[in-house]
């Protein structure tokens, strides 16, 4: 391979349009379907209040992210065979913008339940999954209310 010298550019990658994964050593998710997830995505939360074992009321809930897989089809170009569905389980699943946005959606879904509570630092476990025809993500988290450097100011 030559290298590029002094006024000499390196060729330009063709880019590649609707790229499902980028190229990387690993799968990584693009940023098209990415945005086509949480598009198509629905939203289903569970949860409530009680006291923690450390004495404080906590919020303690899980939501559900499901999206049918048909619905990704245009960004996918069409169906996934069992490779793409592992790649794509797999970039989802270590994808850490997906995982931030599946945090705060779970966070705004505890914030709409207790409006008047000061909501504290979440502990948080996310999973992802594929069946035969839905990508889920789950977000399971405890919130400790009223418990925070802000609440103890006031």
């Amino acid at each position: 391979m030559v290298k590029p010298g002094p006024g000499r550019m390196k060729p330009l990658a063709r880019a590649i349009r609707n790229r499902v994964l980028s190229r990387h050593a690993t799968d990584v998710l693009g940023r098209e379907l990415e945005q086509e997830i949480f598009i198509k995505a629905k939203v289903l939360s569970e949860g409530s209040c009680r006291a923690a074992p450390e004495g404080h009321d906590s919020y303690f809930g899980s939501t559900m992210i499901s999206v049918p897989l048909h619905n990704l089809a245009q960004v996918t170009r069409g169906d996934l065979d069992q490779n793409a569905r592992n790649q794509l389980e797999r970039a989802v699943g270590g994808s850490v913008r997906v995982r931030l946005r599946a945090m705060r959606i779970a966070r705004a879904e505890v914030a709409r339940r207790v409006p008047h509570r000061v909501l504290g630092t979440a502990q948080v476990e996310t999973r992802v999954r594929l069946t035969r025809d839905q990508l889920f993500i789950d977000v399971d988290l405890e919130v400790p209310l009223g418990v925070s450097f802000s609440a103890k100011r006031r």
